[in-house]
Order: C-alpha cells, then structure tokens, then sequence
C-alpha cells in the first residue's frame, strides 16, 4: 500500500475521532495541516525515500487509529443499547 493511501487514511481517521468526541471535525487549520501532510508523504513516496514515507504514514495511522477506534467502539456500543 502506498505511504499517501496510509496518510489519507490516518487523516479521514483523525476527522472522524473529531466528530465522535462532538468537536468540530474539519476547521480551516486542521484542513490546511492534513493537506499539508499528506503532500510532504506524498514527496517522499518516490524514489529512495520511499521507506522513510512509508515509515511516517504507518506512524500516523497508528496513532490515529488508537485515538478513534476506542472512541468509535465506545459510540457504536452506546447507540446500539
């Protein structure tokens, strides 16, 4: 899978833990940071440095996928109740 697919991924997964914990889920600054992140992965996924891409993306997923996915579990069990 390629590094900007993962950070892609990681940034929807950031959104979506915004708005399950009722934040605004997209403000001009988070938009303007996620875009900007996924371009700089988006350089490095190409050539030589696509291991260090690859790295950072896998990073930013985990991290973005322990945030939201006890959030999104704990709001998928309470609607169901």
């Amino acid at each position: 899978m390629r590094a900007t697919t993962l950070m892609m991924i990681a940034v929807a997964l950031f959104v979506v833990h915004r708005w399950a914990t009722n934040q605004p889920a997209v403000t001009t600054q988070l938009a303007v940071a996620g875009v900007f992140a996924i371009l700089i992965v988006a350089f490095l996924d190409q050539g030589e440095t696509e291991p260090v891409a690859k790295g950072f993306a896998w990073l930013f997923l985990f991290a973005a996928a322990y945030n939201a996915l006890p959030v999104l579990a704990k709001a998928a069990t309470a609607k169901g109740t």
